[in-house]
């Protein structure tokens, strides 16, 4: 007799084989005296950047951060790094949404890999160069699309009894939307947390561009409240950039990269 479907609470509460978290991440895994960066080479790590109307003042120094923070991220990680952007999508997006596999399209993936053609590999600086910020902030929308995808392939995989590596997520944006990212943070860690992912599984790191009142606000209640107030783990981080001299130093840069990660692997369980 066939078995039946599973139902969406028992898929919700689908429990990996204690091997898949066995190997655990600890705080000697984030940085080593020979290289502040070491963690990286165990996270695949994405750019969400904010390209609305808001975002015009601060694009040149979108640009000065991307210089900075980029080329680190690509040397530790062999997959390459994803660019998505708010607004902007790559060419073809439309005809591969047409026939239903936008997932691949939405964003720029596997940036400066180790493996294939160095000619076949996007740029960095020259993606960034093509658009120019316009229209509304739909902050949220965009991030579910890049963490429920993720979620649904962290399933998939640790269904084949496979691993998925951990996702550090930075998203730079002004902090002035259109929409509530709270709604997929919330649903991301809820679903992390019935899943009984290890502690830094997923990282988002928002680095907020300006200084708009409301979006400091909003993003210091993400950062300092939201976990507790909802009872979940805590996986954001924000940093704030007003593009004064120096404030790209080394270790600011660090903080970009590995906030919400080390954050998150300080407040694992053991």
């Amino acid at each position: 007799m066939p078995s039946s479907p599973m139902s969406k609470s028992q898929e919700l509460q689908f429990q990996p084989a204690k091997s898949d978290w066995s190997k655990a991440l600890t705080r000697k895994h984030v940085t080593t005296s020979e290289d502040p960066y070491a963690f990286l080479k165990h996270f695949d790590t994405a750019f969400l950047i904010d390209d609305s109307a808001a975002m015009g003042n601060y694009w040149s120094q979108v640009g000065a951060l991307l210089d900075q923070i980029a080329p680190i991220c690509t040397e530790h990680d062999r997959n390459g790094i994803d660019i998505y952007f708010v607004n902007h999508h790559p060419c073809g997006y439309v005809f591969y949404n047409l026939i239903g596999s936008p997932k691949d399209r939405a964003g720029y993936q596997n940036i400066g890999q180790v493996m294939g053609s160095p000619s076949m590999r996007d740029n960095v600086a020259g993606i960034f160069s093509s658009i120019t910020p316009q229209g509304k902030c739909r902050l949220d929308h965009r991030l579910s699309h890049i963490l429920d995808g993720y979620i649904d392939e962290m399933r998939r995989q640790l269904r084949r009894g496979h691993k998925i590596k951990p996702l550090n997520l930075i998203v730079i944006t002004a902090g002035i939307t259109d929409d509530n990212p709270i709604d997929t943070l919330t649903r991301t860690a809820r679903k992390l947390d019935e899943m009984k992912a290890p502690s830094y599984q997923v990282g988002v790191q928002f680095f907020r561009m300006g200084q708009n009142e409301n979006a400091r606000q909003a993003l210091e209640f993400v950062d300092d409240d939201l976990a507790e107030a909802m009872d979940f783990r805590d996986m954001v981080d924000t940093v704030t950039w007003s593009g004064k001299p120096g404030e790209l130093s080394p270790d600011a840069v660090l903080k970009v990269v590995l906030g919400a990660v080390e954050r998150s692997i300080d407040k694992q369980k053991v």
